[in-house]
């Protein structure tokens, strides 16, 4: 999908859109949609992480989100343990990035976890967002 695409609107499309971006790094790695107010893609970045964890850039995707004006972040990223349960560090820094945002106006849609079997975590699926 490029920019200005179709927007992004559920979680099985969420998943194919993200899948390809993710699944094929040995490390953790992460991909954020900056979406505008129309759910339509405005800008990707990337972030990479260790074996089995990732720390996101939360100044650098909150920055991002600001420069394209974005109103929504989509998060995902790949666990290549095989495993999609969210880790503590999954989960805290998702919910702080979504108090950072949240003054801004811009609101955390979903923070999904990829494995390669196609096993996946979704935080608004459980409620968490």
């Amino acid at each position: 999908m490029t920019a200005g695409g179709s927007p992004i609107t559920g979680c099985e499309a969420d998943n194919a859109f993200f899948a390809p971006l993710v699944l094929h790094h040995a490390h953790e790695h992460a991909v954020i949609a900056h979406l505008g107010a129309d759910g339509r893609l405005v800008a990707i970045s990337e972030a990479r992480g260790g074996p089995d964890r990732i720390v996101l850039p939360l100044r650098q995707i909150i920055g991002d989100a600001l420069a394209h004006d974005g109103r929504r972040v989509l998060l995902a990223h790949n666990h290549p343990s095989g495993d999609p349960t969210p880790s503590e560090t999954d989960i805290e820094s998702t919910r702080r990035l979504a108090d950072m945002l949240r003054p801004l106006g811009i609101r955390v849609y979903d923070h999904l976890i990829l494995t390669r079997s196609g096993a996946s975590t979704s935080f608004r699926r459980l409620g968490w967002l």
